[in-house]
This record gives structure tokens, C-alpha cells and sequence, in this order.
């Protein structure tokens, strides 16, 4: 994944607060008594914002800060932890979970020449009940990135519940649609996460929610390219408005991680999907 550090301001220290059971970001402490190889495998924290053009220049190549549409939700997001994502687990957890991905994929592309209907959905769900959870393995090397924004004059609560009960353009803003497909999520609910591609994939998920906290969880699941978490929280700003934090965890799930992060930028493209869904939220509520 490209770098650059933002010109508006020197690598700043950013709260990121990962799911439980995946790595902290390192310490300083922690990190002066690592080794130099160590040192260069686990990146520091660094916040991304869009470079300042001094005019003439080519413009900087880099990760792509704020909304798609130019709204001012203050998208920003800064990452700690092992970068790039690797592979975790023993060789027959990687080899099951790199079957998976492959005959997931091959269902994605299926799925794209026949379109949505009753055929391609019975499948999904008939797949997904044999998926189980795949959350980061606690102690190996983990990727971790905080993003933030924000939607002026709305309540937490409102943002909540717009999307638990409109997953599917939320999703569609970023590109992806969700097979099944599906209207409003409930607790435990799995779906796979469509990416035309190419490669097409089909990333399984499930989701939890915690109304009373006005809280998502997001967790990938087997035969996805990652595994991961994504902890959605909807902040009181304290002046009638919400503060989206999204925390986010991440390893590689088999040997096609190292391949995907060869052939394309994965990683990149989480970033755009989720700059996207902020875009979203804050388009549609904010702005009306």
C-alpha cells in the first residue's frame, strides 16, 4: 500500500482501539526493545490526510483521504499494527480457508453472469450456514486501522438505525452487493459481501448489533481473503450530531493473501469501501 503522510501535519498518535483478542498497536516502550527486522515489519501509526497541492506539481500518489462526493464528513483514518496483512494459522487452517476463498471466488462469477434471484440466494444461504467465524488468532501479527467521521446533527441512534436496516445501499455505495440479498440485518445475520471485481469475490461476514450502544460488529467469516473484525461505534458529539469511529483488525486468512497483495492493492480498496459507506451515511442523513 502507497504512503504519504499528511503535509498538514507530522505522524500523529491516533486511539486505535482494536476488537478483542486482536494485537494492540505497539507500545513505545514495546517497540525500543524490539529488534531492527521487527521493527521494520510492524508500521508506526501514522494519520492520512489529503496532501496540499503547492500548485504546478504532479499531484501526490498516495491513499485517497475524504468522501467521494467532496461532502465535509471529515473522513480520516490512520493505521498501526503489521502492515502488510500475512497469513496466520497452521498449514491446514491456511489450506482450508484457501479452498474456500477459491471456490467462494468461482461462486462470485457465477453469481455475476446469472444475476440476483431465487437460485443464486437459496446457494448463498445453503453456503453460508457451514461458515464459522474467523476472527483475528490472538498473538500473531495484526493489521489495524481506525477510521473516523462525522455527521453533523444527527443523533447516534438515527445513524444506527439507518444502517442496520438499509445494509443493502449502504454496501451498493462502495460497489458491492450483498447475496443474499437482504432488506434490514438482525443479530447473527451472514451474508457474503459481492465484489465484481476482477477477481469477482465473495467475502462472507456476520454481523452483531448492540442497539443499546449504538454499536455494529462486523466479522469475517470462513473462506474469506481476511480474517477480521470491523467495530462500527456511534458517537454523541456532544452537540446533536454523531462521531462514526470504525475499528477495524485484520490478518490474512490463507497463502492467496500474499498472492491477492502481488496482483492488486487490497488494501487500497478497503480503504475505498469504506471512505465509501462513510460517504453514504453522511450524504444521505446529514444532508437532508
Amino acid at each position: 500500500m502507497s504512503r504519504v503522510l499528511s503535509q498538514q501535519s507530522s505522524v500523529l498518535p491516533l486511539n486505535i482501539e482494536p476488537e478483542p483478542g486482536a494485537l494492540p498497536v505497539d507500545s513505545s516502550a514495546a517497540r525500543k526493545v524490539q529488534s531492527a527486522s521487527v521493527l521494520q515489519e510492524a508500521s508506526t501509526l501514522e494519520v492520512f490526510r489529503s496532501p496540499v497541492s503547492s500548485g504546478g506539481g504532479s499531484p501526490v500518489v498516495g491513499p485517497r483521504c475524504g468522501p467521494m462526493t467532496g461532502a465535509p464528513n471529515d473522513f480520516d483514518f490512520a493505521v498501526g499494527g503489521a502492515f502488510p496483512p500475512r497469513p496466520t494459522g497452521n498449514v491446514r487452517e491456511q489450506m482450508k480457508q484457501g479452498a474456500l476463498t477459491v471456490a467462494q471466488s468461482e461462486a462470485a462469477a457465477a453469481s455475476l453472469v446469472m444475476g440476483s434471484g431465487a437460485v443464486v440466494d437459496t446457494y448463498a444461504r445453503g453456503h453460508l450456514r457451514l461458515l464459522d467465524p474467523s476472527p483475528p488468532l490472538t498473538g500473531a501479527p495484526t493489521s489495524l486501522t481506525d477510521y473516523t467521521s462525522v455527521l453533523p446533527g444527527v443523533a447516534p441512534e438515527v445513524v444506527w438505525d439507518y444502517l442496520v436496516r438499509n445494509p443493502g445501499p449502504v454496501f451498493e455505495a462502495a460497489g458491492i452487493r450483498l447475496q443474499p440479498a437482504t432488506g434490514s440485518l438482525v443479530d447473527g445475520a451472514k451474508v457474503f459481501l459481492e465484489e465484481k471485481g476482477p477477481p469477482p469475490v465473495w467475502a462472507p461476514v456476520t454481523f452483531r448489533l448492540e442497539p443499546g450502544k449504538s454499536t455494529v460488529h462486523i466479522t469475517t467469516l470462513d473462506g474469506h481473503p481476511l480474517r477480521g473484525t470491523n467495530r462500527f461505534v456511534f458517537e454523541d458529539d456532544g452537540a446533536g450530531g454523531t462521531r462514526l469511529r470504525q475499528y477495524s483488525a485484520f490478518q490474512g486468512s490463507s497463502p492467496a493473501t500474499s498472492v491477492g497483495m502481488k496482483l492488486m492493492d487490497p488494501i487500497e480498496r478497503q480503504h475505498d469501501i469504506w471512505r465509501s459507506v462513510h460517504a453514504h451515511l453522511h450524504d444521505t442523513l446529514a444532508s437532508r
